[in-house]
């Protein structure tokens, strides 16, 4: 089953995917937020026909809400109301943007592409992260 995931901001979502064996995450782009944001969502999930979708959440350190959180929790009502047959899952995205940002810094990209791709790149954090977990828990049982 293919699994999506979602970064929420304020101007730009961060969109992954797994594959079909839901063991591998790939960002898969972004979605500005705006007037058309929930055409968007819908196409690409249509698209990409995930079974699960997952939204990151923003936390503190101490595992308390912060002020992002109020968009990671708004995106997943949106999700809800447009697919209400599917599963959503929040998960703890706590310093994948962090993370990203890193790895496109020592990949040696340039701060003006950055801003495009840390997006995706979180998201495939998030949905890796959670698709990790999936794995674990498996073995675990």
């Amino acid at each position: 089953m293919r699994i999506m995931a979602f970064d929420s901001g304020t101007k730009r979502i961060g969109v992954a995917a797994s594959d079909e064996t839901a063991l591998i995450a790939a960002g898969i782009g972004y979605i500005e937020v705006n007037e058309n944001t929930d055409i968007e969502l819908k196409k690409i999930v249509e698209e990409k026909k995930p079974g699960r979708l997952v939204v990151g959440r923003p936390l503190n350190m101490n595992g308390t809400d912060n002020p992002k959180t109020t968009f990671a929790n708004e995106l997943a009502e949106r999700l809800k109301a447009l697919f209400p047959e599917m599963e959503i899952v929040m998960w703890d995205e706590r310093l994948t943007s962090m993370q990203a940002n890193k790895m496109l810094i020592s990949g040696g990209m340039r701060r003006d592409k950055r801003k495009e791709t840390v997006d995706k790149v979180a998201a495939a954090l998030i949905l890796q992260n959670y698709l990790d977990f999936l794995k674990m828990r498996e073995r675990n049982v």
